[in-house]
């Protein structure tokens, strides 16, 4: 029964899922990587804000903070202007707010309705940490007016490291995010280049793979069908891998069937049947062609002084010198016994020269089995085919020429 496995429908799966699956852990990691670093820079960055803040109030004016009359003092110069605060925004997108304890006295800070923050409080828990413990605080979750922030605390202080405010720099998280989601894009557009990438070439691995398999799959069909005629193509044989071996195999084995169907064990030559199919397809053809019976002189003689297995050398002689003695103009079978059937693709004078030859070089050979040697002859008798004569009239006149020849004396050419 033919089973249609879909190969490559369960091979697909199986390439295919690592390769997205891999993609996919690719781009989780990229971008779990990504916000760790970016979130690590926006620290730096708002660090960086407040300290350079911070720096410029320090250095430029002399004395301790005050906020008197609703003014931040700095020794006793009003500093009370957000123009700077204001400009760090425009150019950085990072709010600035400046606190005297935890209230707002300066800030670019608005609420939905574009009113300033002034004047209202910072998160109880966080304004503890910096005021009284007098450390800087980052902080990725800061929800400010109903918006969140990533926002970095640093103590605002006066002699003797006496903390009387904060001085706070932030960034939405929704412009955070937004260049996240932009390398994420980024990410995602390379995973799926990559997908699609290596998907084209698994089809191609795979399309020439399972194309291979189907010809291996269809080999093996004809064969089982019958048809020992099948052939691989070189592509396959030559594949330095599993298929390849596959394929090798394949064709060893219909060669193996073809020869335990068509060729005589024993000899190598072709068999009675088969002698005959290729005979009929010579006639069909209507090529010229002669045909030669012939038959070992004295062969009882051989096994009854020597024994089967020494008979069966002589055979396996004789059918090497027969076989030499018809390559590139016919082909020859074991007839039977002794006896053997020759074709030749030629006409009666040169396949009586061609025999003669034959004839000659088994006479000339050394037989010698375990030391004992022997003399081998052979008889032939010759019949030309013609095209209102059947194949089997044919062997028969070769046939009786054989008769004749051995009536006559043996070891010799009768046509």
């Amino acid at each position: 029964m033919e089973k249609n496995g879909g190969i490559r429908k369960k091979l697909l799966p199986i390439v295919i899922l690592p390769v997205i699956l891999l993609s996919c852990l690719i781009t989780l990691v990229g971008v779990s990587l990504f916000y760790g670093f970016y979130m690590q820079s926006i620290q730096s960055d708002l660090a960086s804000t407040t300290d350079t803040l911070l720096n410029c109030m320090n250095f430029a004016i002399n004395g301790d903070y005050k906020y008197e009359n609703d003014m931040l003092l700095k020794g006793d110069m009003n500093i009370t202007d957000s123009t700077m605060i204001l400009r760090i925004k425009e150019q950085s997108q990072i709010d600035i707010t400046i606190f005297w304890d935890d209230m707002r006295i300066m800030t670019t800070l608005e609420n939905e309705y574009g009113i300033s923050a002034v004047g209202t409080r910072a998160d109880s828990k966080i304004a503890d940490v910096i005021l009284r413990e007098g450390k800087s605080v980052f902080t990725r979750n800061l929800n400010i007016n109903g918006k969140q922030y990533v926002g970095y605390y640093v103590p605002l202080k006066n002699t003797g490291d006496r903390v009387v405010g904060m001085v706070f720099a932030g960034k939405q998280k929704d412009l955070v995010y937004q260049k996240i989601i932009e390398v994420v894009a980024w990410f995602a557009a390379l995973s799926v280049i990559i997908v699609v990438f290596s998907l084209f070439i698994i089809l191609r691995f795979t399309s020439y793979m399972v194309s291979d398999i189907d010809s291996i799959n269809r080999f093996l069909k004809a064969i089982s069908g019958g048809d020992l005629r099948a052939s691989l193509g070189d592509h396959i044989i030559n594949r330095n891998d599993e298929i390849g071996s596959i394929g090798v195999y394949a064709l060893k084995m219909r060669d193996d069937i073809k020869n335990l169907i068509e060729k005589d064990s024993l000899t190598g030559l072709y068999n009675r049947r088969s002698c005959h199919n290729k005979l009929d397809a010579i006639v069909e053809k209507n090529e010229r062609y002669s045909v030669v019976m012939c038959d070992i002189d004295f062969f009882k003689k051989v096994n009854d002084t020597y024994g089967h297995d020494a008979g069966d050398y002589v055979l396996t002689e004789i059918s090497a010198l027969i076989k030499n003695g018809v390559t590139d103009c016919g082909f020859a079978s074991r007839w039977g016994g002794e006896e053997f059937l020759l074709v030749y693709t030629l006409g009666l004078e040169d396949t009586v020269g061609k025999v003669a030859q034959l004839r000659q070089s088994i006479l000339t050979h050394e037989f010698n089995y375990y030391g004992t040697k022997m003399q081998i002859t052979m008889t032939f008798g010759v019949a030309e085919g013609a095209q209102d004569m059947h194949c089997e009239k044919v062997i028969q006149s070769a046939d009786e020429k054989l008769y004749v020849g051995k009536n006559s004396g043996r070891n010799r050419v009768v046509a």
